[in-house]
């Protein structure tokens, strides 16, 4: 990859971890250690984004389509690229870095599944906003703080409005790191149960390193065919991140960018897509509802976040 060659590549990572013998917990828990988690409520609030034990590899099988680099535009270059993968019926997904990410860029890492559990916690990642479903038809996204309980980094059952589910049915998860010299470029994430993962990855620049993330909106149910995503407040030179989260197979075609924005990385398997579009805000104000192009789906089959970046 071209992080710089400072970088440790995946390789060398991965055999000074099993050098070590492994010294952090995996996310694979025993079912004992599993059941002493289960009583924990008190981290993941909407707040704080801490930290879960270490990754571990599995046995996933990965289809990985990478995003070109945007071209640079000057002062407005925002954007190092951007990676994308499905791991159909998978225990574990790998994503990498950009190749065109640097020290000092911070990567958004959006992670989706359908019927299964996502973590709320990634060890050395912050978590920044989410959206679980348990129905397709259901109105509002599910966030950690709608949680009433909790195994480890999963949340086993939300309740929000009087109505409980288990948020299994699609979900989505943002994660942002900031890219070091030391970053070993891909990361491993081992996940419960065996069902679809997918993931896009984006670094963009000059990302305040406080608070990475201004405004998030999300939506769970727009009721239309295209895609519809919900206004949020931003200000100038910020960064408006779309990201589509669809429980159906898409091709690259069906959701187009909304106007005035670009894509930034997609991928599909055989029953679900991901989508991600973005565009550097240039005046301060709401961004007003961003509709996609092109034929799109059915509806009610996405989980959709509006992410405005604080850059510096």
């Amino acid at each position: 990859m071209k992080l710089s060659p400072a970088i440790v590549l995946l390789s060398a990572a991965l055999q000074a971890a099993v050098s070590a013998g492994a010294s952090s917990a995996s996310l694979r828990h025993t079912a004992a250690e599993e059941r002493k988690l289960r009583k924990d409520r008190k981290v993941d609030d909407e707040e704080s984004a801490s930290t879960q034990d270490a990754i571990e590899i599995g046995d996933g099988e990965e289809v990985a389509s990478v995003v070109p680099q945007l071209r640079s535009l000057g002062d407005d270059d925002w954007n190092h690229g951007s990676f994308a993968v499905s791991a159909e019926r998978s225990t574990s997904i790998k994503v990498y870095a950009p190749e065109d990410a640097r020290p000092g860029d911070t990567l958004f890492l959006f992670l989706h599944r359908t019927d299964g559990f996502l973590p709320l916690r990634i060890d050395e990642w912050k978590r920044g906003a989410e959206c679980f479903k348990s129905n397709n038809r259901q109105d509002e996204c599910l966030r950690a703080s709608h949680c009433v309980e909790r195994d480890g980094p999963y949340c086993l059952k939300f309740r929000r409005d009087g109505v409980e589910g288990t948020g299994k049915d699609l979900a989505t998860v943002l994660f942002t790191r900031k890219v070091t010299e030391d970053d070993p470029g891909c990361w491993i994430i081992d996940l419960p149960d065996r069902s679809t993962t997918w993931a896009v990855v984006t670094a963009i620049t000059n990302v305040n390193e406080d608070k990475p993330i201004f405004r998030v909106a999300g939506r769970s149910c727009d009721r239309e065919w295209e895609s519809a995503f919900p206004s949020v407040y931003g200000e100038t030179d910020h960064v408006l991140l779309l990201s589509q989260c669809f429980d159906d197979t898409a091709a690259r075609s069906d959701f187009l960018p909304p106007d005035g924005t670009e894509r930034l990385g997609w991928t599909n398997s055989y029953d679900e897509a991901g989508f991600l579009f973005g565009k550097l805000l240039s005046q301060t104000g709401q961004t007003g509802e961003q509709v996609t192009n092109g034929p799109g789906g059915p509806k009610c089959k996405d989980a959709l976040l509006s992410v405005v970046v604080n850059r510096d």
